[in-house]
């Protein structure tokens, strides 16, 4: 039966080792004096149900429905009825801190979300300290079960969360007070780990004005920039001049490092300060408000270009516009516009086009109306929804049942201006075809892989970085088989003589030499290199092989009338005949002159078992008492 010759559509399945947070989960804020808005609408649609009444630090949690679960002003946490959750009151943060409040659900669980909280001072509430909430308890509204686990004093008012590079773990960082430390904790599947990851870097806000630990802090979309706010320069000035701050940061290992001051506090209009941060969600413009500090300023709204090139030209990309007074928080919605809040108002100020520079932001002063709760200074704090970029499917040439693969290019990130992400370390490819044995596998970036017979195969590749590792899949559909080439013959002659050599698997074949039959004679005088294609359902493949042309010096042959052996067939695969005049001793010796073969033989016909030899020339001698008889054979597969 004819083998159509036709290859089906490649199906590309790719496994990916990470957990995305769903939009949804986001979508519902809660803020201010009893202000809501639901993002799960568009427009935003306003709650008025909910219990709040916080100048700042709220946070918000939904489920991947977009139905609210709790949220928190960092002192008490409130169920989907909007009433304290059970034992979820008491926690340690005060109604005027930055970032009061962070909601992280832990990976691996879907019951369980960690209630991170600041409280600055020297009391000893204070200090970044965590509550755990068991969703799957109180019928489903929640209780608290951890409450107020404090992981390290005295700490500023800002903290923030990201996903670990892996996908799954998240990384929460907050600052010290009085160091110029950052801490970035991992929480896993087994909870927070005990030894967080330092990073001495930049100022050290310090001083007993409340001024030197307010503002945010935030990450980019790609994962890779850390933003700061501190309010005021720290005491003595020495230790930092506030203002705003953008650093790097490494999903991988938690690392900050590269500091860049973008705006001291010194340069800020008098009676303001540095106070909210956000990142457009394409990762390429940071925003940073100015709040009033004194009784005077107006609040202004700043633009930088962090892809603008080197930090000279980061620095004067600052772009402003004045927007009112009472300015606060920033923060990205789901439909990725961002949001600024205002002291008092009910409405919030929105930026259409974060994306975009300058005034081409499309900011609208009073937006949203929140009407007819109100706004205070403070938006959710939710952690960073970044995921991973998708590594490119694999990729792949199909010729009968013989496939060439190329590993994909590193991904990058469709955000930000960051270089690519981690590249992978090392390879691993899986052909699915077990029955090729060792060559099932391949560490290469380009392997090329033959297929065993007809059919289908799931190729896997694993490609291993310093953050997580990635599987793809791809199916692969063999549906005509080409010949499985080999060449019989031996690999090493005498100078001078002449062998066989036969192409088997195939339908035709094409020698180097040009012979186009299965079989074709060769004598070489050097050691030289041959190839053949043989061909089969119009699919072609070649082999090479090498002829070593030995010199066979010191070898005599004896064949005197009084020595009357002979031996066949001559070159020999599995048994040597021997006819012999008498009854003799054989040795058979390899060409480093190492007997591999000892025998007595009758007179008459012998056999001798060369099966096991390896394919090559070979010495043999027969000694009798008619004397000595050498002669050679040459071993064939």
């Amino acid at each position: 039966m004819k083998v159509q010759q036709k290859i089906r559509s490649v199906i590309i399945i790719i496994f990916l080792s990470l957990n995305i947070f769903a939009q949804n989960e986001f979508s519902k804020w809660y803020f201010g004096d009893y202000a809501g808005l639901d993002f799960a609408s568009s427009p935003p649609l306003v709650l008025t149900n909910g219990t709040l009444s916080t100048l700042e630090g709220v946070a918000t949690m939904a489920d991947g429905n977009g139905n609210i679960l709790f949220y928190t002003d960092g002192l008490t946490i409130y169920n989907n009825a909007h009433v304290p959750m059970a034992n979820g009151t008491g926690l340690f943060s005060n109604i005027s801190m930055t970032q009061a409040g962070l909601i992280v659900k832990q990976p691996g669980n879907s019951n369980f979300y960690y209630v991170f909280t600041v409280l600055v001072g020297q009391n000893v509430n204070s200090g970044v300290r965590y509550s755990v909430v068991d969703m799957s308890l109180a019928a489903g509204m929640g209780s608290v079960t951890v409450k107020n686990v404090l992981l390290y004093a005295p700490t500023c008012e800002k903290q923030v969360a990201v996903r670990h590079c892996n996908g799954n773990d998240v990384w929460i960082i907050s600052h010290e007070w009085n160091t110029n430390k950052f801490r970035a904790y991992l929480l896993t599947a087994s909870g927070v780990a005990a030894n967080p990851i330092f990073s001495t870097i930049g100022e050290t806000p310090s001083g007993s004005n409340a001024l030197q630990v307010v503002g945010h802090l935030k990450i980019s979309p790609d994962g890779k920039k850390l933003a700061m706010a501190t309010a005021t320069s720290s005491i003595p000035s020495s230790l930092g001049d506030g203002g705003f701050h953008l650093f790097d940061f490494d999903a991988s290992s938690g690392i900050i490092t590269n500091s860049l001051s973008l705006l001291s506090a010194f340069n800020i209009d008098a009676g303001m300060s540095a106070y909210g941060l956000e990142f457009s969600g394409d990762g390429t413009k940071l925003y940073g408000t100015t709040s009033i500090s004194t009784a005077l300023g107006i609040s202004k709204l700043y633009q930088w270009n962090i892809c603008a090139g080197n930090n000279s030209a980061v620095i004067a990309s600052q772009y402003s516009i004045s927007v009112g007074s009472g300015a606060g928080a920033i923060q990205r919605a789901v439909d990725g516009k961002i949001y600024l809040s205002a002291n008092n108002s009910q409405s919030l100020h929105v930026i259409n086009n974060p994306n975009n520079s300058g005034n081409a932001m499309n900011f609208l002063l009073n937006g949203l109306s929140v009407a007819p709760k109100t706004a205070k200074l403070g938006l959710p704090n939710f952690i960073n929804p970044y995921t991973r970029p998708t590594p490119a499917p694999i990729s792949n040439t199909l010729a009968c049942q013989n496939a060439t693969f190329a590993v994909p290019p590193v991904p990058t990130f469709s955000s930000g201006c960051s270089a690519t992400p981690y590249a992978p370390s090392g390879y691993l490819w899986n052909f699915g075809d077990p029955v090729s044995g060792a060559a099932n596998t391949s560490s290469l970036t380009n392997p090329v892989h033959t297929f065993s017979t007809l059919g289908t195969y799931s190729v896997s590749l694993i490609l291993y970085n310093n953050c997580t590792n990635d599987t793809l899949k791809k199916v692969i559909t063999v549906s005509t088989v080409g010949p499985t080439l080999s060449v019989a013959g031996s690999s090493i002659i005498c100078k001078g003589a002449k062998a066989n050599y036969t192409a088997s698997g195939g339908s035709t074949y094409n020698w180097s030499n040009n012979a186009s039959t299965a079989t074709v004679a060769l004598t070489p005088s050097v050691t030289t290199a041959y190839s053949v294609s043989a061909t089969t359902n119009g699919c072609s493949v070649s082999k090479q092989f090498t002829v070593t042309v030995s010199p066979c010096t010191g070898i005599a042959s004896t064949n005197s009338a009084d020595v009357l052996f002979s031996m066949f067939p001559n070159p020999v695969k599995n048994t040597l005949n021997i006819e012999a005049p008498t009854r003799a001793q054989i040795r058979m010796y390899d060409l480093t002159g190492k007997i591999i073969l000892a025998s007595n033989c009758v007179e008459g016909h012998n056999e001798i078992n060369t099966a096991e030899l390896k394919p090559g020339l070979y010495v043999i001698e027969a000694s009798s008492s008619l004397g000595l008889w050498r002669g050679r054979v040459v071993k064939v597969e």
